[in-house]
């Protein structure tokens, strides 16, 4: 009973994706209506209205647990600097995954060029940054490693939840060009809010990969007035060989900062050390196995011996001490494939979508 009524608290797949597909249908009506009609005031309209603000009210309409659900936890400045890092260093390989989805459809047909707003002056850079960066991070990251990701993790554990809340994620930006990216950093901004409990640092990784766009734009413009950054990408999609080298190019460059990703979620996890019931500790070359948890109070046993000691996770983790566990579990995926039904209707949307613009050519 006691499990139910914890269940209850939490999204379930079925409701969030009825909820998904729901706000999906308003973001490619009303959304794109008000994106017409002016493109700032727009993305306001739908990354507030249409994305977070119905998820907020449902959720305590509900009288769902919100604090477990969207984990607002604070994050030290150096853990945010990492995570930061991590955002930076995965630009290239979106970049490789996003090229190489053009190059497909350049063999079949011919990629769009996305009119993005970019910034002329330091006020527009200004106003670019709170609308694109944190408006979006903060609101999506509520949607989707709020939302989403509660619903499935709660039902397929922390991997498949990372997962799904990736797909859903890449598949609600409804522009094929720009899938693969969003399913990249989706699941990768999943793992961090699941590393450090907090969707603080979705919300951080997802500004930061967002500022840097808006930010490179501003910087084209700054260098080069005359510069005309949409007939130049017209140019490069035309270019098979050319779109092969800057792929290549950006490929050496994910590779290497794969390494450098992968130092710095070790690290990471080694901040948000996990500290669970039949884990092996090390303290002072000698082995201890944590018998007992609540909360952050721990009681521990020497190997050899069957005297407890009472610590707690903060003491452990001052000293230095970790123990090598693992975030993802290895459980097979076990979908009621009738909860998906409304994941399968936006996914006849989107490829309604790809049909219009590279198949009909209707721009």
């Amino acid at each position: 009973m006691e499990s139910q009524n914890s269940r209850s608290q939490h999204y379930n797949i079925l409701e969030a994706n009825v909820l998904f597909l729901v706000l999906a249908g308003v973001f490619l009506t009303f959304g794109a209506y008000v994106q017409s009609r002016n493109v700032l005031s727009g993305l306001l309209i739908t990354e507030y209205g249409i994305i977070l603000i119905p998820i907020l009210m449902y959720t305590l309409i509900t009288k769902k647990d919100f604090k477990a659900i969207f984990r607002m936890k604070l994050i030290p400045i150096k853990q945010v600097i990492k995570i930061m890092g991590i955002a930076v260093l995965l630009l290239p390989t979106i970049a490789v995954v996003n090229l190489i989805t053009i190059l497909i459809i350049e063999i079949f047909s011919d990629a769009i060029v996305v009119d993005i707003p970019t910034a002329q002056t330091g006020v527009q850079y200004l106003g670019l940054m709170f609308i694109i960066s944190i408006t979006a991070g903060i609101c999506e990251e509520g949607f989707f490693r709020g939302m989403v990701l509660d619903a499935y993790e709660t039902e397929l554990g922390r991997k498949w939840g990372a997962i799904f809340s990736g797909i859903l994620f890449a598949i609600f930006h409804f522009n094929p060009q720009n899938f693969l990216g969003p399913l990249v950093l989706g699941i990768m901004f999943s793992y961090l809010v699941q590393m450090t409990g907090s969707i603080f640092a979705g919300v951080i990784a997802h500004a930061t990969n967002n500022g840097i766009a808006v930010s490179m734009g501003f910087l084209v413009n700054l260098m080069s007035d005359d510069m005309d950054a949409i007939s130049q990408s017209n140019q490069m999609f035309e270019s098979t060989g050319t779109l092969l080298i800057v792929i290549v190019f950006y490929g050496i460059l994910a590779i290497g900062f794969a390494l450098l990703i992968r130092g710095l979620l070790k690290s990471l996890k080694s901040d948000y050390a996990a500290f669970e019931v039949g884990d092996q500790i090390w303290v002072n070359e000698k082995a201890y196995e944590i018998v007992e948890r609540a909360d952050e109070q721990l009681i521990i046993r020497a190997t050899e011996s069957e005297k407890l000691l009472t610590t707690n996770t903060e003491r452990l983790k001052n000293a230095g001490i970790s123990t090598e566990y693992k975030l993802w579990d290895n459980r097979p995926l076990q979908l009621n494939m009738m909860k998906m039904v409304p994941v399968v209707g936006a996914v006849i949307a989107y490829g309604y979508i790809i049909y219009l613009a590279y198949i009909k050519g209707v721009g």
